[in-house]
């Protein structure tokens, strides 16, 4: 192999780690999100979320499979035997949990618009498309996990070169290329209906245009099935050069497949969240912007004391709102109780005093 093919394949490899770290931080954070507003704000979790944490789990042990072919690849010498038998075993390691990790994707797609799906021509075309998708999805992972008879010598069939034992390279590929062609159907009827319904909702302008966002998210997973159908060919592991920059260019697509299916599958959810959050901020802004609480003038003195009348004092209650400061806001409660009364003297004073409890003024007038 040449340097300028090993420069190729350093550099995909380098955007491959980048990839799935980027992807399994926003998967973690969005599924979190998306769990946590099933669970505290809209308070209706489903089998889709049970699904959701299923497909990350898979997820995650796909991107390490893929690290770990990538890290083997630094670290040992490439083409020697041992090195080969491994690397092919992460390889097919890998395509099994990916296998896994779309068809339990389509499992919680299909759940959740199954919930929110109204016409019955919708429903049935959702029913269809997920039930061709898992059946396939099942198949293939068979095909794929049983090609050389038992699994822990599927390596050895393909360094041996023994046909015999293995099934045919072109049913091997035939079988992806249905696989991928089912994926990208799905991931396109998964986009358009729900925006048909989208459509023909009363959401407001804005609010369309922000699940239309998450929906153009969810297309990139429809994009990314095509790319990995155009660089498929490039995973065919009956041949020594199996490692290359055409594999290389599957797997960054096959990793982005799933990885932007499972965010924008859980952004969806967090409009709840997201609503919550948008009300909490505004009370209080409000709150900060208009106080409850009307600070005293210049006329006005505020007395706080324990809770009992102050005797002898010629005054009369105001029908004024009762209210109870708290020592640690500057908001006021309102208070119902009879036995914290508003006192308002005015026996001879300059100023007005507002007298709540026992406390008393430095000095009282006498009376003339």
């Amino acid at each position: 192999m040449d340097s300028a093919k090993v420069e190729e394949l350093a550099l995909l490899g380098a955007i491959t780690v980048h990839l799935i770290i980027t992807l399994l931080i926003l998967t973690y954070l969005s599924v979190g999100l998306r769990i946590w507003a099933r669970y505290r704000v809209t308070k209706s979790p489903g089998w889709d979320d049970a699904a959701m944490i299923a497909t990350l789990m898979l997820f995650t042990v796909y991107c390490a499979l893929i690290l770990a072919m990538n890290f083997r690849v630094k670290s040992v010498k490439l083409w020697s035997q041992t090195s080969i038998r491994t690397t092919l075993i992460l390889v097919q390691l890998s395509e099994v949990f990916y296998l896994l990790t779309t068809t339990f994707l389509k499992v919680s797609l299909g759940l959740f618009f199954l919930r929110v799906l109204t016409k019955k021509w919708q429903k049935h075309v959702f029913h269809t498309v997920l039930t061709i998708g898992v059946l396939y999805g099942f198949f293939y992972f068979f095909i794929v996990l049983f090609q050389c008879g038992d699994p822990r010598r599927i390596a050895d069939g393909f360094i041996q070169k023994t046909s015999d034992k293995c099934l045919p390279q072109a049913l091997r590929m035939s079988t992806g290329y249905i696989y991928g062609i089912i994926n990208v159907l799905a991931d396109w009827t998964f986009v358009l209906i729900p925006i048909s319904v989208l459509m023909d909702s009363d959401l407001d302008r804005r609010s369309k245009m922000s699940v239309g966002i998450v929906m153009a998210l969810g297309a990139v997973g429809s994009v990314s099935s095509i790319m990995r159908l155009v660089y498929l060919d490039g995973l065919d592991m009956s041949t020594m050069e199996s490692l290359n920059a055409q594999a290389v260019k599957a797997t960054i697509w096959a990793t982005a497949e799933p990885g932007t299916g499972i965010i924008a599958a859980s952004i969806a959810i967090l409009r709840p969240l997201f609503r919550q959050i948008f009300n909490d901020v505004r009370k209080s802004a409000s709150s900060i912007s208009n106080p409850r609480k009307v600070k005293p003038s210049d006329d006005e003195i505020a007395l706080r004391g324990p809770e009992t009348v102050m005797p002898n004092v010629d005054s009369k209650p105001l029908n004024v709102e009762t209210k109870r400061m708290s020592m640690d806001s500057t908001h006021s409660e309102d208070v119902q109780s009879p036995w914290s009364p508003i006192i308002v003297s005015t026996a001879g004073v300059p100023h007005m005093i507002i007298v709540k409890g026992k406390t008393t003024p430095a000095s009282w007038p006498k009376a003339g």
